[in-house]
């Protein structure tokens, strides 16, 4: 007896379950390839949000930092404009105290017998004009002019003589100097010492 055995559909069979399998594999193999890539798809989008969170902070952070820049221009011009009128009210109170100083040693200089007029005094360039009784009293102010410390470029431009005042003859005159900057300081500070 002879027995007849058919491996045709035992194998058709197996090439169906193959052909499943490979399909599902395949299915599987797209679904776990698409699922990669939208985690790898969400993952650099939420980079992405992160990134531009920080990039919208610091943008934020340097306009913020451009106001207190332009505030800070602002007080520096400010601090300039008022350094400069110190300096001008620093300036104007040297010459008010050189003036003083310089009112307070002229009466020293200026002998008894020697009247001044009128005193013209242009920042440290003063010019004296007045009467004498004599003429030994003018060379004595000349002379305490030109010895001060104080004083420097002294010069008589006019003496005029036999000017008649206040029923005498008297005569006028004429002087210049200049007041040493540093001379005024300096006996400032010694009488402050």
């Amino acid at each position: 007896m002879l027995y007849s055995v058919n491996l045709l559909p035992w194998r058709e069979q197996k090439r169906q379950q193959h052909r499943q399998r490979f399909y599902q594999l395949l299915i599987l193999a797209v679904l776990v390839a698409g699922g990669i890539q939208y985690g790898v798809g969400a993952f650099i989008g939420e980079q992405n949000a992160i990134q531009q969170q920080r990039l919208n902070y610091l943008k934020d952070y340097n306009s913020r930092l451009d106001k207190q820049l332009s505030r800070l221009k602002l007080t520096e011009q400010e601090h300039q404009v008022l350094l400069q009128r110190l300096s001008v009210v620093e300036s104007l109170q040297q010459q008010r105290n050189k003036s003083t100083e310089f009112m307070n040693a002229i009466p020293a200089m200026i002998p008894e017998g020697v009247y001044v007029d009128k005193i013209k005094m242009n920042t440290l360039h003063v010019e004296l004009t007045g009467i004498s009784d004599s003429m030994a009293r003018l060379a004595t102010m000349l002379d305490n002019l030109e010895k001060s410390p104080l004083l420097e470029q002294v010069e008589m431009h006019s003496i005029v003589h036999g000017k008649q005042r206040f029923g005498k003859k008297f005569q006028t005159f004429k002087v210049s100097f200049s007041i040493k900057p540093s001379q005024l300081a300096n006996n400032r500070e010694g009488s402050h010492g």
